[in-house]
């Protein structure tokens, strides 16, 4: 089983702090998804972690509680964004839709956690934003970094928003994708996006869908990196609670099924899209705010 030193259990909500959790799915311990080995070391036996799912009954949010230390897992991660000719046309299409949609000007900042190789940030930058990734890949990091993308090799909290903000001043678009699901320290993750957005700016996010692992059965994708099984429901009150708005909420085809969230400060002066309200509704309809389901 786990190295007690190397993950804990958190015994509240990632989202909503609340205790009055239910364990609703039980998978085999396994080593974490990347920890590939060589050929000579197949007989040795690997640490093992829990993968158990939990549901919140205050606030509906999927998660596991079993976080395995983040090191293990970011600090020499292999997956590069950039080989998958796929991702790199969404890429694409994602900076054009939020540059459209949100109009920061020319030169202000985009800033990018989790920003892997920086093909996002590329886009960015070729639309005349300045640009600034954050990932604990050290080497991912380096190599964005020698690439033009400039690349802090860190993992994103309050602190990094403040020497961001210091150096660098606020930010017009704050993004990330496929890592909002991996953090457990959401909550301060929030705080920093706050502090670091300027007054008109967006914070966008893709993540698994709870909806799409539901209907599809995609337990495949329930593994240690995957702390959260994101629904609307519960992150709009999370957003609220930190001083923000959740005020566009779709679904696109990556990874299986994923949702895209908009986020902006809880005082400016974005409307909410119909999809928030929509999300909420077919979210009900298919059970997803009840445990038994």
């Amino acid at each position: 089983m786990g190295d007690s030193d190397l993950f804990s259990r958190r015994s509240t909500c990632r989202l909503c702090d609340g205790a009055a959790l239910t364990p609703v799915l039980r998978l085999t311990p396994t080593p974490p998804a990347n920890a590939f080995v060589s050929e000579a070391a197949l007989d040795e036996a690997q640490t093992r972690f829990p993968l158990e799912l939990f549901f919140c009954r205050d606030c509906a949010h999927v998660q596991m509680l079993d976080v395995v230390d983040p090191r293990v897992l970011f600090r020499d991660y292999v997956y590069v964004s950039g080989t998958s000719p796929v991702f790199v046309r969404h890429f694409e299409t994602y900076a054009d839709d939020i540059l459209a949609a949100y109009g920061p000007d020319e030169g202000a900042l985009a800033v990018d956690i989790g920003s892997n190789d920086g093909t996002l940030l590329g886009f960015f930058k070729r639309h005349g934003l300045a640009v600034l990734g954050v990932d604990p890949a050290r080497d991912i990091a380096a190599r964005a970094s020698a690439a033009g993308i400039e690349t802090w090799p860190e993992f994103f909290d309050a602190a990094v928003a403040r020497r961001i903000a210091g150096q660098r001043g606020a930010a017009s678009v704050i993004t990330a994708n496929n890592v909002f699901a991996h953090a457990d320290d959401l909550g301060g993750i929030v705080d920093g996006i706050r502090q670091l957005l300027d007054d008109r700016g967006v914070f966008a996010f893709e993540v698994s869908y709870l909806v799409d692992v539901f209907e599809k059965t995609l337990f495949d994708t329930i593994y240690h990196e995957h702390l959260s099984y994101h629904s609307v429901r519960p992150l709009v009150e999370f957003f609220t609670s930190h001083g923000m708005r959740l005020i566009d909420a779709r679904r696109i085809d990556t990874h299986g099924g994923s949702l895209r969230g908009i986020a902006c400060k809880a005082e400016a002066e974005y409307p909410a899209a119909p999809s928030v309200a929509e999300a909420i509704a077919e979210e009900a309809r298919l059970g997803l705010h009840d445990a038994d389901t």
